[in-house]
């Protein structure tokens, strides 16, 4: 006796279970007898695996960026980086604990005290203020890239120059009003409100 065969014909049609485009390259690479190769997203590296070589010896720079955004009062953000150069080797962890030590609340600083982009709306409002906000750091094979140096002559600072600029203004009290003159205008008219209504 015979077993009935199904009719392929009479089975519902089902979707891959792939990305249609990835499932027609994966039957174009089998036919065509190559292996496909899936892509590897970009990722940033620990600073162990990226700086060292298989003996533990120091191979190469490996650069940080420095990642940081401008919340304003009604939680509008806008992002920046910079990206620095790390020619001592230091891991991530002591870079951020020296940076956390010179930060306000260990998470705020003034951009342009340490001469980093800043990063405020071009239209302000009633609710901006100085403070950018510090978010984290991460290792990248990216080339050195630092906005507020652009057109200076040192235009590729070190990750030690820069926790020395933390350190400076640190030192010297963080400054509210070093800040783009709109902002400064903006900050004193708050001031004189806040100081009349006190005396009221």
């Amino acid at each position: 006796m015979t077993t009935p065969q199904p009719n392929p014909t009479a089975w519902p049609m089902r979707k891959p279970l792939v990305a249609p485009g990835s499932f027609r390259r994966a039957i174009l690479y089998r036919f065509k007898g190559v292996k496909s190769k899936a892509k590897q997203p970009a990722r940033a590296l620990p600073v162990m695996e990226q700086g060292l070589d298989a003996y533990g010896r120091k191979s190469q720079s490996t650069n940080v960026c420095f990642r940081y955004l401008y919340r304003d009062a009604s939680n509008y953000k806008q992002h920046g980086e910079a990206i620095f150069t790390n020619h001592t080797f230091l891991t991530l962890e002591t870079i951020e604990k020296q940076l956390r030590a010179s930060l306000k609340d260990e998470r705020f600083f003034i951009a342009r005290q340490v001469n980093i982009e800043e990063r405020f709306f071009d239209a302000l409002h009633d609710d901006d203020h100085p403070w950018h906000e510090y978010d984290r750091l991460e290792v990248t094979t990216q080339g050195p890239f630092d906005p507020a140096h652009l057109g200076a002559r040192r235009s590729r600072r070190d990750i030690t120059e820069l926790l020395a600029d933390f350190d400076k203004a640190r030192q010297a009290g963080w400054d509210e009003m070093n800040v783009r003159p709109d902002l400064q205008r903006l900050l004193e008219e708050q001031k004189q409100h806040l100081s009349r209504k006190l005396q009221e």
